[in-house]
């Protein structure tokens, strides 16, 4: 048995498909809007205390898959065991490109050596940096704060010997419970590690 439809009344249908959807889209509000970020760290308090003699290279930092993404995580506690993302809310790069990114110019800015360079560029290093963050996410309770945990290293790339090996933790509280709030407590807590890191390589 075949059923037919009228023009007329495919065209009804058609046109009342099109209104439930324009009104259903009406009702749902207008899409959410993604927002992107940069870490900030700022530039060094004093200069570095005694320079490397050659190139610094600073490598791309590791991390596990969750933290090497760019959406901003967080917890509802620091003890808590479930790491969740925030929606729309991301850094602009991966943390590992931004941090390395902005070790370089803090590193440079302190004149901690003759040069900072990224691993990208062509250069035959003197000595390298590389790390793996460890934690970097937003803690909710009982006040929203920034925690940032990164493992940093230096080597004499000649003869691999270690001149810094060390964990780095720094938490800032945020001014309010926004995601700008704690943008800026990240910028804070990430300034004071590469304070420590700093001191730690040129023995500030």
């Amino acid at each position: 048995m075949t059923i037919r439809i009228s023009t007329n009344r495919m065209g009804l249908l058609l046109f009342g498909a099109g209104l439930w959807l324009t009104l259903w889209g009406c009702a749902s509000g207008p899409a959410p809007i993604d927002h992107y970020y940069r870490i900030d760290a700022g530039v060094p308090d004093a200069p570095a205390a005694k320079k490397l003699a050659g190139n610094l290279q600073i490598d791309r930092l590791r991390a596990d898959a969750l933290t090497g993404k760019r959406e901003l995580l967080y917890k509802e506690t620091v003890d808590a065991s479930k790491i969740r993302q925030h929606p729309y809310q991301r850094w602009s790069d991966p943390p590992t490109i931004l941090l390395q990114e902005e070790l370089v110019s803090f590193l440079s800015a302190a004149s901690a050596a003759d040069s900072v360079i990224s691993a990208t560029a062509r250069v035959k290093p003197s000595y390298v940096v590389s790390g793996r963050i460890r934690e970097f996410e937003r803690v909710l309770e009982p006040e929203v704060r920034a925690v940032v945990e990164i493992q940093l290293a230096a080597t004499s790339a000649e003869n691999r010997e270690i001149l810094v090996n060390r964990t780095y933790r720094a938490e800032r509280g945020a001014a309010d419970a926004t995601v700008e709030a704690s943008v800026t407590a990240f910028n804070e807590a990430v300034h004071i590690i590469f304070e420590q890191f700093l001191a730690d390589l040129t023995g500030s």
